[in-house]
């Protein structure tokens, strides 16, 4: 989490570890974090933007180990001398010592700096960039898009929506980064819970459908859940959690003042609002969709699947695209509606590469 104020010195921007890893890319939590909090105090966007110069400039200097062994004791004793400097008598002025403070963090700034190159950042370090290990989806200005994982997760994306997944995620560990609002049919997998991560709360489950609205700009999280079973963490306060029943949403705060509160004040759970005359509920009504199907060839079918669900729908055998089917299908994802088809009509359909290939 950020921990800074609206009014943070650059040097306290460089020696935050947080805002290292930021720079660097070398973790999603806090890429996701420092981008929507900088978003939130635009006026300070071009110290943010010269503090990360500063350190990726740092980045870029790396010399043998001797060097930085010796720009390290220098960097210590330069720190220890100006440590016995601030102990300023009574009669100093107030500025003389804003400008002490300020010269001091500038010098332990550097310190931190090359403590963190020389155990970090060296050549002889292993070190992934945030690009080399994870990959983004985004919506855009598409109304949904929908994303099929490599473990048979279905995530349905709304507006300006986006989803960051660790590489490691195809090796068992299901966990991804959200920034908007998405709808999930997790695939159940007991032995590997599927994390979704946002800037206040992280959301845990095993096999359920649920929907997370979490915009940037937004004072609060919605979590609603459809089936199974969730559970929110909180990052404000470690240790503090709420499970969710299925048709519960909870409400969630996204300020950073909502440390150490009282539970129910950071957390608020109601009973998911249904459609009077769907029955479905209204959270949910933004990825509804009632599919009618008269007598319709499958090719006629495919087209209506991916304008509806952002997903590319391929027919490559000729025959199949003449079968013809008849049915209405409602809050379906589009795999479901694929296997509900298959039932009158036998085909087979791939996923890979986040497209839906269908052959006889």
């Amino acid at each position: 989490m950020v921990g800074l104020k609206d009014d943070f010195y650059i040097e306290e921007l460089i020696c935050c570890e947080s805002f290292q890893q930021y720079c660097l890319g070398t973790s999603f939590a806090d890429q996701i974090s420092w981008d929507e909090w900088i978003e939130r105090i635009p006026h300070r966007k071009a110290d943010f933007e010269e503090a990360k110069k500063i350190v990726n400039i740092l980045n870029v200097k790396q010399g043998s180990r001797l060097i930085q062994i010796k720009e390290l004791k220098e960097g210590i004793k330069y720190q220890n001398v100006l440590a016995e400097k601030i102990q300023l008598s009574n009669s100093t002025d107030f500025n003389n010592k804003r400008s002490y403070l300020k010269y001091t963090i500038g010098m332990a700034a550097a310190v931190v700096a090359v403590l963190f190159l020389y155990f970090y950042l060296n050549p002889y370090s292993k070190k992934k960039s945030f690009n080399d290990i994870s990959k983004l989806y985004s919506s855009g200005n598409a109304v949904r898009k929908t994303i099929i994982l490599s473990d048979g997760t279905v995530i349905t994306l709304a507006k300006h929506t986006s989803i960051k997944i660790n590489n490691a995620f195809d090796e068992g560990k299901r966990e991804l980064w959200l920034t908007g609002e998405a709808f999930f049919d997790v695939k159940h997998d007991a032995a590997h819970p599927f994390i979704v991560h946002t800037s206040f709360n992280d959301i845990k489950v095993l096999g359920t459908t649920f929907n997370i609205k979490a915009y940037p700009h937004s004072k609060i999280t919605e979590t609603s859940l459809i089936h199974g079973s969730v559970r929110i963490d909180s990052k404000n306060n470690p240790g503090r959690f709420v499970i969710l029943k299925p048709n519960q949403k909870v409400i969630s705060s996204n300020q950073s003042e909502t440390k150490d509160i009282a539970i129910s004040k950071e957390y608020k759970v109601f009973a998911l609002q249904t459609d009077s005359f769907s029955k479905q509920p209204e959270e949910t009504k933004w990825i509804r969709n009632r599919l009618d199907i008269d007598n319709l060839p499958l090719s006629a079918i495919a087209k209506k699947l991916q304008a509806w669900y952002g997903i590319e729908v391929l027919i490559v055998d000729e025959d199949v695209k003449d079968y013809r089917y008849s049915g209405t299908f409602e809050n379906e994802t589009v795999v479901k509606t694929l296997e509900a088809l298959q039932l009158s009509y036998p085909f087979k359909f791939e996923i890979e590469n986040n497209k839906i290939t269908i052959k006889k």
